[in-house]
């Protein structure tokens, strides 16, 4: 005769859920804005002070002086870290562009460093982070979408992710870098001087921002 079988008591691990929010909850919420100013917030208008930033061109499009224009623009309200990465700290092109666009006035919020992800990710749990984080470019810090997500949900939700890319035609360059933009709040495209919004926040002028008025007038026939 058999042994009667043993009955095995699987254990259920309890699951703790998060509280449904009402919609008093939701719209009673106190949320911070970028303190944006002149062109900025013509272009741009109010952004929220958080979450991931997508700017993506070509090379020669204006791009990386956008960035560093961006850059300078978050340095009057907040700390700014810029991760240069495509580029070396000692580069006469960078070093130049702090120049052109006298830095110097926010020396006291700016600053520069060329960290791997997991090096940024270890500044960033430091007391006193910054309130806005650049990348340039993203494809140097990581081409992995699991590692790049992980990062991005850890901080997209307590600094401003500036991540920038490269472009084909009107399209990021790679599948990867695709997929980022299409996860990102802001989206912006450069190209022809020329940068445009695609994001969520877009101020009065229809979300442009014109990176070097010279160039662009020259590129578009102006006299």
């Amino acid at each position: 005769m058999r042994p009667a079988a043993r009955t095995v008591k699987k254990e259920t691990k309890k699951i703790k859920l998060k509280k449904a929010l009402t919609v008093a909850n939701i719209q009673n919420q106190k949320i911070e804005y970028v303190a944006l100013t002149g062109s900025w917030f013509e272009a741009l208008g109010k952004p929220q002070n958080r979450g991931l930033w997508f700017v993506y061109g070509d090379s020669g499009s204006g791009k990386s002086s956008y960035l560093m224009q961006m850059a300078k623009e978050f340095a009057g309200t907040m700390k700014v870290l810029y991760n240069l990465l495509e580029e070396e700290t000692d580069d006469s092109d960078y070093i130049k562009r702090t120049e052109l666009f006298s830095m110097h006035e926010v020396a006291d919020k700016f600053h520069t460093v060329s960290y791997t992800l997991d090096e940024l990710d270890a500044y960033l749990e430091k007391p006193n982070r910054p309130g806005a984080v650049f990348i340039d470019s993203l494809v140097y810090a990581t081409k992995d979408w699991e590692r790049w997500y992980a990062f991005k949900k850890k901080w997209a939700h307590k600094v401003i992710l500036v991540v920038s890319a490269h472009a084909k035609g009107k399209n990021p360059k790679t599948d990867f870098e695709d997929r980022v933009r299409f996860d990102a709040k802001m989206k912006i495209f450069v190209s022809g001087y020329l940068a445009v919004c695609q994001g969520r926040t877009i101020g009065a002028n229809g979300g442009t921002f014109i990176v070097y008025q010279e160039g662009y007038e020259k590129l578009r026939g102006a006299s």
